[in-house]
């Protein structure tokens, strides 16, 4: 009788003991899953995923709602500003590191109608993350910043990273979008500087991707652009097909007024 209550005893003892490890080992294992899900990386994800279903279902619900009315309610609930707390406490959480970089962006994109604010989100971005691959989304966000910003400010911008960037996709599509600013520009040497750009993106770049073509496609119809259509240039010879079938050539109505309306739906 004495054998078998030690043997019982020690049986639960033991017992004891490999389910307090078990507890233990399924207790760490739980910690460091919940530790990995904080990290600012795996929050910043889900905080995409999450603006992004709120904005999609906004799209879905639009698209069904019956009259106008219904779909300005809806339209004016589409997630927008109320997210740049979050995403600001992800970038200050995760400082100095390409998680950062990509929650500044989106704080960027969010920002409506605040020039100041706007523009601090950017100095930030080019002196804290000019190291960073991420910066090849921000030449984007300052294509058509020239009015609000002021064109100097976004050339020294732009100029800055085709300069400092270590990154070729920063660099091509900051060299890119500089060409596009001062080809816009008012002033005639910056337009000749916008070619020296465009130039050099085909030089260097050319054969990267750009959206759904290359750099060197999209750099030569700006080109194409500032040598054939340009004020008090001859408008370049077309044919096409009118609404009745027939081909005609532009050629065809040399001496008359002819208006040539261009459009498109985005």
């Amino acid at each position: 009788m004495m054998k078998m209550k030690t043997r019982l005893v020690i049986w639960l003892a033991s017992a004891v003991m490999l389910t307090g490890a078990a507890l233990a080992q399924e207790k760490s294992t739980v910690s460091a899953g919940a530790e990995a899900a904080g990290t600012p990386a795996e929050k910043l994800t889900a905080l995409i995923e999450r603006f992004n279903k709120q904005r999609n279902d906004t799209y879905d619900a639009h698209a069904k709602a019956e009259s106008q009315s219904e779909k300005d309610a809806i339209w004016a609930k589409r997630p927008g500003k109320e997210y740049i707390p979050e995403f600001r406490a992800v970038a200050e959480e995760a400082k100095g590191t390409d998680t950062a970089a990509q929650a500044w962006m989106w704080v960027l994109r969010l920002i409506d109608n605040d020039n100041k604010q706007d523009w601090e989100v950017i100095e930030l971005l080019l002196s804290e993350h000019m190291q960073s691959p991420v910066l090849a989304e921000l030449p984007g966000e300052l294509r058509y910043a020239a009015p609000q910003h002021g064109e100097a400010r976004v050339i020294e911008a732009l100029r800055a990273m085709v300069t400092e960037s270590p990154h070729e996709r920063v660099r091509a599509g900051a060299l890119f979008t500089l060409g596009a600013v001062l080809f816009e520009s008012a002033k005639p040497e910056n337009k000749a500087q916008g070619r020296d750009c465009f130039e050099a993106v085909i030089e260097e770049y050319g054969t990267q991707v750009f959206g759904q073509t290359t750099y060197k496609t999209a750099a030569e119809a700006f080109l194409y652009e500032l040598d054939h259509l340009q004020i008090g240039m001859a408008a370049p010879d077309f044919e096409t097909i009118d609404e009745n079938g027939a081909n005609w050539r532009l050629s065809d109505y040399k001496g008359k007024v002819v208006v040539v309306d261009f459009w498109g739906n985005w």
